[in-house]
């Protein structure tokens, strides 16, 4: 009887020590350091937002786009620019030699002679008058003389104050705007025809720029002036410049079907070139209303998608949802959490494996 009791006791012993050795699984809770890092949104009810992707191009802003003409005909003596170089504005493009500058220019050497007699006369006709040798008519005949050489010498003078002509037959085509060449259609020794009416150069700016999208006849309900719309690039494609829809045209284009809206962008970097293909995103907002979470928040794995919801930093759920829907901002849930749940919407994916590991 006094052996089986040690044996027993022995054996009780034993057992007892060998749960001793089995260490218990801690409960999980987050670091401080991943507290701190963590970062959480609540969930709220919005109305849910389609996003509606538009193809586009960028284009300058026709209004600081200046399209530069000679003043009149003569041959293209000197080009100060290239195609693509920037000037400023008042900056001389090319000089023209022309015939007929040279007639103004002789124009007003004749008016300045003319009223110079003139001044003279009168000077003359003045001293008469006091002497009683001439009329008070007379002297009015001088003095609309002077009147008449003094108008067509500054006729004259606005004329070449129009040309930048001080002497000779040669004038100036400057910009009348900061920009880029963007067309230019000169070239050294061409002639150039007064009734020729294409421009010789064409500046426009690029520190803002247009984008013209195309809208589809079944879209159109949905854009509106004032939206605000996200736009990428093929040349920047992790890269979204920030906008708002200018104008929605009304002509429909007869042979794409398509109607115009037109971003206006700053472009204070000149990373936005004309010609550049762009998307356009804009965000229809719909009646309908569901709780929205971030759409990165959203896991999927093993055909389910969850999102992980924090009570505090030792008790966090993860959380099977049902989406109803989703865009490049948001996901709509149509089942799963409730507003106000707090969703984890960085390290979502660690603290993921670390739970469910």
């Amino acid at each position: 009887m006094k052996k089986s009791l040690f044996v027993w006791a022995l054996c009780a012993a034993f057992l007892s020590c060998k749960r001793d050795e089995v260490p218990e699984s801690a409960p999980f809770e987050l670091s401080q350091t991943m507290l701190n890092e963590m970062e959480t949104t609540p969930a709220q009810i919005q109305s849910v937002e389609e996003d509606l992707i538009l193809n586009g191009k960028i284009t300058f802003n026709e209004d600081k786009v200046a399209r530069v003409f000679p003043l009149t005909g003569g041959f293209v003596k000197e080009l100060k620019v290239e195609l693509g170089d920037y000037v400023e504005k008042g900056q001389i493009l090319a000089l023209v030699r022309s015939p007929e500058v040279a007639g103004y220019t002789k124009e007003e050497i004749e008016a300045i002679a003319n009223k110079k007699t003139a001044e003279k006369k009168l000077q003359v006709s003045e001293e008469l008058f006091r002497s009683g040798i001439i009329s008070e008519l007379e002297l009015t005949e001088a003095r609309k003389d002077l009147d008449r050489a003094t108008g067509e010498f500054n006729r004259i003078q606005g004329v070449l104050d129009m040309y930048s002509v001080s002497k000779g037959d040669i004038y100036p085509i400057k910009s009348p705007v900061s920009g880029y060449v963007i067309k230019k259609d000169i070239s050294l020794n061409m002639e150039l025809r007064t009734e020729d009416i294409s421009p010789a150069f064409v500046v426009g700016s690029l520190s803002e720029v247009w984008v013209m999208a195309d809208i589809y006849e079944s879209d159109i309900s949905k854009v509106q002036t004032g939206a605000e719309v996200d736009v990428k690039t093929i040349s920047y494609p992790d890269k979204v410049f920030k906008g708002r829809i200018d104008k929605v045209f009304n002509l429909l284009d007869p042979e794409s079907k398509t109607l115009k809206a037109r971003v206006v962008l700053a472009n204070p970097n000149l990373w936005l070139k004309p010609e550049m293909f762009a998307s356009v995103r804009v965000a229809v907002t719909g009646s309908e209303q569901k709780i929205a979470v971030p759409a990165q928040a959203v896991i999927f794995d093993k055909n389910r998608q969850v999102v992980m919801v924090f009570k505090s930093k030792n008790k966090i759920e993860t959380r099977p949802v049902e989406i109803f829907s989703e865009n490049s901002k948001y996901a709509y849930i149509h089942s799963g959490l409730q507003p106000g749940d707090r969703v984890i919407t960085k390290h979502q994916l660690l603290i993921y494996d670390a739970l469910n590991d």
